[in-house]
Formats: C-alpha cells, sequence, structure tokens
C-alpha cells in the first residue's frame, strides 16, 4: 500500500511539473550590474545583481537562487539563498548576491591580486521557481587599480614637527567603485619608524581618483640639535601605504635647510 502510494504521489508531482512547464513561461535571467561590497584585509564582499522578468500574467515566488563562484577558473565557492520573495505579474525584480570570500581563501587570492593585477571570475546557478531551474551566469574581469605618488608637499615646518601631505593618484579600470575599508601608511627614515596611519571607509570611483595622506614627523628625533640638522639636512623618507586592494612604496630625500630657518 506504501509503495503503491508514493508511486501515486511521484506520478502526480511528475504530473504537476510538467502542466507547470506547459503553461507557465520561464522567466528571463540577466546580468545587471556588479559591485564590491565591504574590503577590509579579512574579507572581500562581492554583489552581482541579476534581474528576472516574469512574462506571465500572475505573479511567480522565487523559491531560492543556487550560485557558484570561480576565480581564474578555480571554485571558490557555492551556496543557496533563502527564498527571496515574489516576481509580479508581467513584472521583473532586481537578485543581488552577496558572495563573501573570508580569510581561509584571501590569503592565496590576494598574492595572485598583486602579481597578475587582475582577476577574472565567473558567476552562474539557478533562479528556482515552481520546479523550474533558470539559469544564469557571468564572467568578467576584476582589475587592480594602478597607484601613481603624484606629489608630496610640505605644509609646515619646524624643527619640532614637520607636516606632509603625500598625494597619491589612482586608476580604477573597472566599471565599479572599489569601496577600502582600510588604507594603512607609515613613513621611517634608515629603518626608523617615524609615523603610520589609516585611512578608513574610502572609496574608488570609476577612472582617477586621487587619495590626500597626511603625515606628521619630528626632525627632533632624527637630529640632536638644530645645528647638527643645518649640517646635515637631508632626511631619506620611505613611504609604504598598503590595502587589501594595494601596496605602494616610495622613497624620496627632503633637504629640510629650504623649510626651516
Amino acid at each position: 500500500m506504501f509503495k503503491k502510494l508514493m508511486i501515486v504521489t511521484t506520478v502526480t508531482m511528475l504530473s504537476a511539473c510538467s502542466v507547470i512547464k506547459d503553461y507557465v513561461k520561464q522567466p528571463d535571467v540577466n546580468y545587471k550590474s556588479f559591485a564590491i561590497g565591504e574590503v577590509s584585509m579579512d574579507r572581500i564582499e562581492l554583489n552581482p545583481t541579476f534581474n528576472i522578468a516574469n512574462g506571465n500574467a500572475f505573479s511567480l515566488p522565487i523559491n531560492s537562487v543556487t550560485y557558484e563562484l570561480s576565480l581564474n577558473d578555480e571554485k571558490m565557492l557555492d551556496g543557496e539563498t533563502d527564498a527571496i520573495g515574489t516576481l509580479p505579474a508581467n513584472g521583473n525584480k532586481d537578485v543581488s548576491l552577496s558572495l563573501a570570500l573570508t580569510k581561509e581563501t584571501l590569503t592565496s587570492l590576494q598574492q595572485l591580486l598583486f602579481k597578475e593585477r587582475k582577476l577574472d571570475y565567473q558567476i552562474k546557478g539557478n533562479v528556482n521557481s515552481l520546479g523550474l531551474a533558470i539559469p544564469f551566469e557571468r564572467s568578467a574581469t576584476i582589475y587592480i587599480p594602478e597607484v601613481s605618488i603624484a606629489d608630496l608637499k610640505v605644509v609646515n615646518a619646524s624643527f619640532s614637527q614637520l607636516d606632509i601631505i603625500l598625494s597619491v593618484d589612482v586608476d580604477n579600470q573597472n566599471d565599479f567603485s572599489l569601496p577600502l575599508d582600510d588604507v594603512n601608511y607609515s613613513v621611517s627614515s634608515k629603518g626608523s619608524e617615524l609615523f603610520k596611519g589609516a585611512l578608513s571607509s574610502q572609496k574608488i570611483t570609476e577612472g582617477k581618483s586621487n587619495l590626500q595622506l597626511p603625515l606628521t614627523i619630528k626632525p627632533s628625533d632624527m637630529f640632536s640639535n638644530v645645528f647638527a640638522l643645518l649640517l646635515s639636512p637631508e632626511l631619506p623618507l620611505h613611504f609604504e601605504i598598503t590595502s587589501p586592494l594595494f601596496t605602494k612604496s616610495y622613497d624620496q630625500t627632503i633637504n629640510l635647510s629650504s623649510f626651516i630657518r
């Protein structure tokens, strides 16, 4: 009796699926946009958005979305969302995925990013609705921004304190902004650290932008007195800039005699 019930149930479900496929127009899934969410040393979040269009005269539930992310042809993660909502009749809905690369995969990923300067990604999966699995796929490239030192300006100078603005040009070749939660920078001279600072909640827009890094150093930490400074006014400086997406080092010697009288 149980076996007969199971057979009847299975046949009924298969028949129902067949009826659904005969009378329900399969929604269209199209790629819409790509964004990067949180970016830190411990986490990079990718947010692709797809648009799902319903050509039926009745609404359809989106039961879930299954997805798989590959980077440089290597599968990194997969998963399935909870129920997302309902597609309106003869309407459409944007669905954004949140794909988080965490510390376990970031070390090797960042080494690859710094070496190759770009990263090919592929996102594919299915939108699941009423037994229908509607496939989607998107392949593209993430480019690491090009960074160069534009200018170093001394804005205030005395023997006790030297205030500097380091101007950094950033060229973002992607068609989306790059958020940066951590930009750390430091300046040292002859192996001695003179200053370190950080910028948070930065956003690198598409195309070219500029970061202004304020630094403060104390010549008195390097010279015993003003007389010693004037005898040997050359101060070699080494700058280090690090972030989850790029690193940059820069060396410049400042002649302090032109600033300190």
